[in-house]
């Protein structure tokens, strides 16, 4: 295809440019450039715009759409990689039911992609379009699989389901005037989707019982295990509004941390997974498990996994391990800080004064509540504590664009290369550190139950990865109000990583 289509050529060659970069930069600590990348991304651009549309249906579209998320994963542009992976479910939602074979290369080959997609959309805030039923290979779970491939696509069409009820489910839970019949509605899918859970478990034993294993297979076993006990937990408590819901889930964290330990482990010490992957893997259900579950060693050994040598700089589409690390850590730094003798987490960020924040007043620059001092943010306990979607955004690439961290004089965390210079300890190895100071002495002030001595009040509801600047990123805390107040208590912190 891409000797007939300029489209796919060009988008292939940016691709394989820009790998090269990551994967350069991520081993060897050395930058290339990715002008040539950028170019030939803008002449993929060009000419689908000038791609003339056939009679009938084309896959060029929704497979260039797929080239170009797979560009700006790379270049790391949130915000464009959401516009294409939105745009790509809409032209899917369009396709009418037909049985040519470029439909049944659609439904074999590119919905598979766009259903797993849902974790690098939904988890980020995004809202694509659900995937038609008749593109879907089934809308019931069969009884049985005749291979692992069946199993997989069935459970990333259960886990976009599910994602796609718990963006429409989360806010009705939260509003004190839902009508008692939609949320009885909404009970109702909630147990026919744990029932089509159950069902994909039940086969997928049945198939794994009767496959013959190798060391790669199991570790793909092993994230398909990880996103079942994952999707259990997030559909089980898409209707609760408290945090103290997840601690009933302690089984599947457990199950989710034992099974990345597996993967991980599986990796020599002295190699690393791949620098880059299309996929959602292990960060974010790994990051997650760190933030959700409450348990003080459980949620530990998550955020050990996420500093493994093996893991070190891993980027899976937009989950970056070096900023997952550092936001789980400072969840547990928030949760834990009024605990008498805390288990110790030294951990060093920089955080902003909402009284002295750089981006001024009300009256000085319009109001942006993506990027305004925490204080400005007033959300009603009525709504989830949340921030509403970034609109989409894609400026068209130029030439001189390159990956992040690439440009001159960008500033490098801690972390990119080794340096002989005296230094502050960076946030992942101070992460680290806490953990490897954790003894008996500390557990016994530690509680090992429910809640774990955080109460709901200090829980962090939500934390939302913001923007990305030289050394660092933004992120936006929730937790619950103060007391008196019915706006949901919000804070803003520039944490270094």
């Amino acid at each position: 295809m891409s000797a007939s289509e300029p489209a796919v050529r060009h988008a292939i060659l940016a691709i394989s440019s820009l790998h090269e970069a990551v994967d350069s930069r991520s081993r060897k600590g050395r930058e290339l450039d990715t002008r040539f990348a950028f170019r030939e991304y803008g002449n993929a651009i060009t000419s689908l715009r000038n791609w003339a549309q056939r009679d009938e249906p084309s896959a060029i579209p929704l497979l260039v759409c797929i080239l170009f998320i797979c560009v700006e994963f790379l270049a790391d542009r949130d915000s464009a990689a959401q516009m294409h992976i939105c745009q790509g479910r809409k032209i899917l939602s369009g396709l009418g039911d037909g049985h040519s074979s470029t439909m049944e290369m659609v439904k074999r080959s590119l919905v598979p992609i766009y259903t797993r997609l849902s974790l690098s959309s939904f988890l980020f805030g995004s809202r694509p379009a659900p995937i038609p039923n008749h593109l879907r290979a089934w809308t019931e779970v069969p009884a049985v699989f005749a291979m692992v491939e069946e199993a997989r696509l069935s459970l990333y069409l259960i886990l976009d389901e599910g994602l796609q009820f718990g963006t429409r489910a989360h806010p009705l839970a939260f509003d004190p005037n839902c009508d008692p019949l939609v949320m009885q509605h909404l009970q109702h899918e909630q147990q026919r989707l744990l029932s089509q859970v159950s069902r994909w478990h039940a086969a997928f034993t049945v198939l794994t019982s009767m496959t013959p294993q190798s060391p790669a297979l199991e570790s793909q076993l092993n994230i398909l295990r990880i996103y079942h006990q994952a999707s259990l937990v997030w559909i089980s408590t898409s209707l609760q509004t408290s945090e103290l819901a997840f601690d009933a889930h302690l089984p599947a964290f457990a199950s989710i941390i034992s099974l990345a330990s597996t993967i991980i482990g599986s990796i020599p010490t002295n190699s690393k997974l791949e620098p880059f992957t299309f996929e959602t893997e292990l960060v974010a259900p790994v990051y997650w498990t760190a933030t959700k579950c409450r348990h003080p060693l459980l949620r530990r050994a998550a955020l050990k996994l996420l500093t493994r040598e093996q893991m070190r700089n891993r980027r899976e589409n937009l989950w970056h391990v070096r900023e997952t690390t550092v936001i789980a850590a400072r969840v547990i730094e928030f949760e834990e800080s009024d605990i008498q003798d805390p288990l110790d987490l030294t951990f060093s960020a920089t955080s902003t004064n909402p009284e002295s924040s750089s981006q001024g007043s009300a009256e000085s620059e319009s109001f942006d509540i993506h990027t305004c001092n925490a204080k400005k943010i007033k959300i009603d306990v009525s709504n989830p504590p949340t921030l509403p979607a970034l609109p989409p955004a894609f400026p068209d690439p130029t030439p001189v664009e390159s990956i992040a961290g690439n440009t001159p004089g960008s500033g490098a965390s801690s972390m990119s290369s080794p340096s002989n210079m005296s230094e502050p300890m960076s946030p992942i190895s101070a992460a680290l550190e806490g953990i490897q100071q954790l003894d008996l002495a500390a557990l016994k002030s530690a509680s090992l139950e429910s809640p774990f001595g955080i109460p709901e009040h200090r829980r962090i509801k939500n934390a939302i990865i913001g923007v990305a600047e030289d050394g660092g990123i933004w992120t936006t805390f929730f937790q619950d109000p103060e007391p008196g107040q019915t706006q949901w208590k919000v804070t803003r912190e520039f944490l270094r990583c």
